[in-house]
């Protein structure tokens, strides 16, 4: 896939990264509402589906607050995002989503699939209303795609305040992580589990192997080609990495999602791991954490002694899709009500907007050193989530000991290599 705007994804991410994901529910629509400069808004149901976190919360409630008159607007959070957003984009009838927040992952699925609509025609007639800036723009051959809104990544929580104690410094690398682990599990009782990370099977474990794999220098795919090379001494080495960490973990790690983790992380169970900056802010939030201010944010650690950060830097946006059911003018601007200047002010600490509005504040550290730490950009492949679903689907094995790792990847490529070519990405 080919993105073609003077910008590339790495510059909206590094740029904005510099410069500084329970059950689907819909949020009460706000009594005040803020969405009142809509053009000409067509009567009728929007309905936009998303992921579940925090600044996106925020988005939703702005969005839904552009409810009036003979316009209703309901945002879906969901942590299930990808299937319900690929059926309704890849469905032969109308789309039961008229847009949909989207991950750079999601994104590139669904454009490869041809499934998504471009935006430049309302983006050049709106532009100048909501100052829709241009290295929030995504485009592919020259057509807008996607707007971008934040970045995101997986960086390093630790409990500075039990490192200062013990005289631990900040992990740089894995090993130093697996040192600091056992030093907490030996000096720190309160502590439960000194390392928390998003084990969960499925997506989670698999995107946690992705991002050690390419810290140990693995090639998904052979050179040219959608053939596999995840199944190498690489692969192994990043599966006997994870099996280590959870000898610190919660014997429920096969469970460990972006929630339970920060639930950990805010219960003062666990003291270290990665996890997405996006959940950064709700550390300091009273209401649910027990550890105001002592959880600090750094690189995603190396997997060798300097190394880049064992991460990948990522964007989330707004898509529009190509068989919308609902007025496309409206819904563009709903979408742009909640990603103005105000909306990006008003949730400044939430995450790490790409607007030049944004203040950058302490929660972005870790992306903005993961950055300078040369993390890469999330695969853009076509085919990459086929291998990626296959991966989510044997870790579970290995991580309980029920399978060796090669074994376990030999028969996710094998499984890979069944559908990919299913799919036409091997002939």
């Amino acid at each position: 896939m080919k993105n073609s705007s003077s910008l590339s994804r790495r510059n909206i991410v590094a740029l904005a990264a510099v410069s500084l994901t329970t059950a689907a529910f819909h949020l009460p629509v706000q009594a005040q509402s803020r969405c009142d400069t809509l053009s000409n808004p067509k009567a009728g149901e929007i309905n936009i589906i998303g992921n579940s976190f925090p600044a996106l919360q925020h988005i939703a409630k702005e969005m839904e607050s552009c409810t009036k008159g003979g316009l209703k607007v309901q945002f879906k959070m969901t942590p299930q995002i990808k299937p319900e957003v690929e059926q309704a984009f890849g469905s032969t009838g109308k789309s039961a989503f008229d847009a949909a927040v989207v991950s750079m992952g999601v994104f590139a699925d669904l454009n490869s699939r041809g499934q998504l609509q471009p935006m430049t025609d309302l983006v050049n007639k709106y532009k100048a209303k909501y100052k829709i800036e241009d290295n929030m723009l995504i485009k592919v051959n020259g057509e807008v795609m996607a707007i971008a809104f934040m970045q995101n990544a997986q960086n390093l929580f630790y409990r500075k305040d039990l490192f200062d104690k013990h005289g631990i410094k900040a992990p740089a690398t894995y090993a130093d992580m697996f040192s600091a682990a056992k030093t907490l599990k030996e000096k720190e009782p309160g502590i439960e589990f000194p390392i928390a990370q998003t084990f969960a099977k499925g997506w989670d474990s698999a995107t946690e192997f992705t991002n050690i794999f390419a810290g140990h220098g693995g090639q998904f795919f052979k050179p040219g080609s959608a053939a596999p090379d995840f199944n190498s001494a690489a692969g192994v080495k990043a599966l006997e990495t994870m099996k280590a960490m959870t000898a610190y973990m919660t014997p429920n790690y096969l469970a460990s999602n972006s929630d339970d983790v920060m639930n950990q992380f805010q219960q003062g169970k666990a003291a270290m791991g990665v996890l997405w900056a996006s959940r950064a802010a709700r550390m300091d939030d009273p209401a649910a954490s027990k550890i105001v201010g002592k959880m600090e944010f750094a690189a995603a650690p190396a997997v060798t002694a300097g190394g880049k950060a064992a991460t990948h830097l990522w964007w989330d946006g707004v898509a529009m899709p190509k068989n919308l059911a609902g007025d496309r003018e409206t819904v563009f601007q709903v979408l742009m009500e909640a990603l103005d200047e105000d909306n990006t002010r008003r949730g400044n600490d939430l995450t790490i907007w790409i607007r030049s509005a944004y203040k950058p504040t302490r929660f972005g550290n870790g992306v903005a050193a993961s950055a300078k730490a040369g993390a890469p950009i999330w695969p853009t492949q076509p085919y990459f989530s086929l291998a990626h679903g296959e991966i989510g689907k044997v870790l579970p094995e290995v991580l309980s000991g029920a399978m060796a790792p090669k074994q376990a990847l030999d028969a996710a490529a094998a499984a890979y290599v069944k559908v990919a070519t299913e799919k036409g990405f091997i002939k």
